[in-house]
């Protein structure tokens, strides 16, 4: 039998040839996984006899990954902002960039927001991971999360039971706002922004992913006009907008913002490449 150093050393030679990006942790997260131990103890155990079985396992996540399919899928959850979430082809994995999002709104919450009961809407759900993380932190929030797609919207509802916040999130299905049934405080969204004729030159991974939660039009801001659109009728008079961009996008979204809340103030956040990634809508900011 092989033991646990030697395996991870192989997985990660295996993961290299495939052209991974992180390989290195790609093999601990595989490893991890399929002996199903903390990842501390891949070190602590390092002449631990793997078995065959466990072998087996590793080989036909490594077959999988050759192909491109997105270890996410592979595992069926994806970590984000200190919890894990369930995944599955029916929704977007969620990405590092969109946790600034969430510390962002955090902040705007828990900081800049005069109102002891929070009306918060999270557009374009997915997994929920936006919704279900606002929820654990601002236990007086009431928050709405919606999504055009029924297949995305049940695996956000079996994370939010999961994360046992299902008191505090309601789900809608519907296009962008248009099944909510009040107006919110703060709305914060994640919507496709990829322009079509991009979709086919994004990596291999990407490509597993479904194509209703990436595709933003021929210029990417098709559904981003629509969401800034509807926003008027849906955003209290004190209310806020987070908007999750391509840097590319950011100016065009800030001059479609400056039409539809002509009398708001809009600035912009970076991510943690810092890269300017999200717009911010303020009509709290006018007099």
């Amino acid at each position: 039998m092989a033991s646990l150093r030697e395996v991870l050393q192989q997985t990660h030679r295996t993961l290299e040839q495939y052209d991974i990006p992180d390989a290195r942790l790609e093999a601990e997260v595989v490893v991890m996984n399929v002996l199903r131990i903390p990842r501390q103890e891949i070190f602590a155990q390092q002449e631990r006899e793997i078995t065959a079985q466990q072998e087996a396992g590793i080989s036909e996540i490594l077959d999988r990954r050759e192909r491109r399919e997105p270890l996410a899928y592979i595992l069926g959850y994806k970590e984000f902002y200190g919890i894990n979430l369930a995944v599955s082809p029916d929704v977007l994995i969620p990405r590092p960039e969109t946790e600034t999002m969430v510390e962002h709104a955090l902040f705007m919450a828990l900081m800049g927001m005069e109102t002891a009961e929070l009306v918060i809407a999270d557009v374009g759900t997915g997994t929920g991971a936006i919704a279900i993380n606002l929820a654990i932190h601002l236990p007086a929030a009431r928050i709405y999360a919606t999504d055009n797609s029924e297949p995305a919207l049940k695996v956000a509802a079996y994370n939010i039971q999961s994360h046992n916040v299902s008191d505090r999130i309601t789900l809608c299905f519907g296009d962008l706002l248009e099944q909510l049934p009040e107006q919110m405080d703060l709305i914060v969204a994640n919507l496709p922004y990829i322009p079509s004729p991009r979709l086919p030159q994004l990596q291999a991974e990407v490509q597993w992913e479904p194509n209703g939660a990436l595709d933003g039009g021929r210029d990417g801001m098709e559904t981003i006009g629509r969401f800034l659109s509807q926003a008027r009728e849906y955003l209290k008079e004190t209310g806020v907008i987070l908007l999750e961009l391509d840097p590319d996008q950011v100016p065009a979204a800030q001059a479609l913002s400056e039409k539809f809340f002509p009398d708001a103030e809009t600035s912009v956040e970076q991510d943690l490449a810092r890269m300017d990634r999200f717009l911010v809508v303020n009509r709290n900011s006018t007099e």
